[in-house]
């Protein structure tokens, strides 16, 4: 079977130079590298199958308004990367530096190592039941009560 990245050249991107581009975000040299092919944001859409409306939110740097978790819209990244021909580890790395959720938790100060350990919030422990566990229960319930209801009857 041919694999669809057959004949797709990996090129690593070095921004042009110049003061402007050195802060160029994420978003912008996916946009550049896309405009620089000459595909538009529903080519890239049908090939990479990735959302044309996640395409241009990555574009856009807003990779908060895809709706998924971190690792989705890191894969996304990488894929599309890929598919411009740009260095698709370091799209991957460049997007968990500056844009995943445990970026943005990350402490500030340099000497810090790790979030804090989990403290419960006082000593009283609650039992929390998952939706699956109290459907059971009330499911056993109604059966002992049928039960009992056709023996005592």
């Amino acid at each position: 079977m041919p694999d669809r990245w057959s004949g797709h050249e990996r090129l690593a991107y070095s921004p042009p130079s110049g003061e402007s581009r050195a802060m160029q975000t994420l978003g912008e040299r996916l946009q550049e590298a896309r405009q620089r092919l000459g595909v538009t944001l529903r080519e890239a859409a049908e090939f990479t199958k990735i959302r044309t409306d996640y395409l241009q939110s990555m574009e856009a740097n807003q990779f908060e308004s895809i709706p998924l978790a971190d690792v989705y819209k890191r894969g996304f990244v990488k894929v599309y990367a890929k598919y411009l021909r740009l260095d698709d580890e370091k799209a991957g790395a460049d997007f968990n530096t500056h844009h995943s959720a445990k970026a943005s938790r990350r402490p500030l100060e340099v000497g810090a190592d790790e979030d804090a350990p989990f403290e419960p919030e006082s000593g009283v422990s609650s039992i929390t039941l998952s939706r699956d566990t109290l459907v059971y229960i009330v499911i056993g319930i109604a059966v002992v009560a049928i039960v009992l209801a056709l023996v005592f009857s």
